[in-house]
């Protein structure tokens, strides 16, 4: 299963050490599933499921198949430039993630770093970047939609 992210609480709210921060969860396999799609149509990947296995004791194992990126890891300002030109807008994330939302597709990418990002000869490649439709809490924690 790969990991979600979402709003987690930590702390007792009670206490003024109350913080929320974003925490990266367990996925359905629909979920990890949609990320594949989305990834495919928004970044000209190719991802293809290969194999589903449910094991005896219930858990399931997705196997993938994906092209091989040439290239090096993008730094920083060029995965931020890649991803504005495109229509992306970089949202400040209090607990440090580097998240871009896109308003035309109502998607969030998470993990846009030099490690799921490529720079080739044909331009940056994102692959493995997380992206998601955020929930109500992720609007607000991000403040996607200002007042």
């Amino acid at each position: 299963m790969i990991r979600l992210p979402e709003i987690e609480k930590l702390g007792e709210p009670q206490q003024q050490s109350f913080r929320e921060a974003i925490e990266f969860v367990l996925a359905t396999p629909l979920e990890y599933f949609t990320r594949w799609m989305a990834s495919n149509d928004l970044f000209g990947d190719d991802v293809r499921l290969a194999s589903v296995i449910e094991w005896g004791d219930g858990q399931v194992s997705i196997g993938i198949t994906q092209p091989w990126y040439p290239g090096v890891p993008a730094d920083l300002r060029d995965i931020e430039q890649y991803f504005i030109h495109e229509g992306w807008q970089l949202l400040h994330d209090p607990s440090g993630h580097t998240v871009f939302f896109n308003y035309a597709f109502g998607v969030m990418a998470i993990d846009a770093v030099s490690r799921n990002c490529y720079l080739a000869d044909y331009g940056l490649q994102p692959f493995d970047v997380i992206l998601r439709e955020p929930d109500e809490n992720l609007e607000r924690f991000l403040r996607i939609y200002p007042a």
